[in-house]
């Protein structure tokens, strides 16, 4: 589970800076959406 948290803070991270960077952060949502799934993703395979 802990690969998972990383991966997920990781691309939280790295997509508010690029999107502050370009678009002002209009699409955090989609952002968060997006890092809550890949976490779910890693944790779910890490499991098998």
């Amino acid at each position: 589970m802990g690969k998972a948290i990383l991966a997920a803070f990781v691309t939280l991270v790295i997509g508010l800076l690029t999107m502050s960077f370009f678009t002002n952060a209009a699409e955090v949502g989609v952002l968060v959406a997006i890092c809550v799934m890949g976490a779910f993703i890693i944790g779910f395979n890490g499991k098998k």
